[in-house]
């Protein structure tokens, strides 16, 4: 298995890139800024994402508006982000707390999508601290087992059974998918490339159903050039007061190994979580 790391290795998802580079300069810009809402932040990053180029920046998961949520402390416990009352919106972000931040860009010059989400944690509590870098060691079993399975359904099993090891539990839940729970999905392209910067609503529902989701009943294999997403929404089993973590990585299926893109790592070390 190869880690992609932010220096030196390939890059397979221009788009993630983009949504990556732009939240990590729109942080860079914010950080400690008090005035900060949740949709402000969203109005920045994706300006800075824009900036990128051959970028679509307002998603092609709708709602939420723009493709794009930020939401911080309690809020980060979302159910769904379809839900209006999991938004963006006038709260201010609290730099001492967890803060949320996803989005669904789609790539001008490939129509792939390039998702990003990451949860971040700015505080001193040592027991938040803890909990995230759990989170993250449950996680990177994860991949570290990807050899073992030999179909999409055998990595789901294998992450329940981390998760609980860790005394964690997921909580994915996506409404065009038929199981109740997952671990992620494939990462589909448009397949014709879009004209325009905003996407139509038969391109995003083309996206949104032509996902294989990575479940219990999944029988997909991982052909070689196939991107899914790892991305739990993982909670404690024994302490209800701690925030739900989720980190998203990006993963290509390569010549009977697995690339691993995880750029949101650096984030979670620049801020002190692991």
């Amino acid at each position: 298995m190869t880690y992609y790391t932010e220096k030196g290795a390939p890059i397979f998802n221009t788009a993630r890139q983009k949504a990556f580079t732009s939240l990590d300069k729109t942080l860079s810009q914010l950080y400690g800024n008090t005035e900060i809402t949740e949709m402000s932040f969203r109005d920045v990053w994706l300006s800075n994402m824009e900036k990128e180029g051959d970028i679509i920046p307002d998603g092609w998961y709708c709602p939420p508006p723009r493709g794009t949520a930020v939401l911080g402390n309690e809020r980060v416990k979302f159910d769904s982000l379809r839900n209006d009352y999991n938004w963006s919106g006038e709260t201010r972000i609290d730099w001492k707390g967890v803060l949320y931040a996803y989005a669904s860009p789609v790539d001008l010059t490939d129509g792939r999508i390039g998702d990003i989400s990451v949860t971040l944690y700015f505080g001193e509590d040592q027991k938040v601290v803890d909990h995230i870098r759990n989170c993250f060691e449950a996680t990177v079993e994860v991949f570290e087992r990807l050899g073992e399975a030999s179909c999409a359904g055998d990595v789901f099993w294998i992450s329940q059974e981390i998760f609980r090891n860790h005394q964690l539990k997921s909580l994915v839940i996506s409404r065009t998918d038929d199981m109740p729970i997952n671990l992620g999905h494939t990462f589909p392209a448009l397949s014709v490339l879009p004209k325009e910067k905003v996407l139509s609503e038969q391109e995003r529902m083309e996206i949104s159903t032509s996902r294989k989701f990575l479940n219990g009943s999944a029988d997909w294999n991982f052909e070689d050039g196939l991107q899914f997403t790892v991305e739990p929404q993982l909670v404690s089993m024994v302490d209800e007061s701690l925030p739900k973590i989720t980190q998203h990585y990006l993963v290509k299926a390569a010549e009977n190994d697995f690339i691993v893109c995880n750029d949101i790592d650096s984030l979670l070390k620049k801020y002190g979580s692991i």
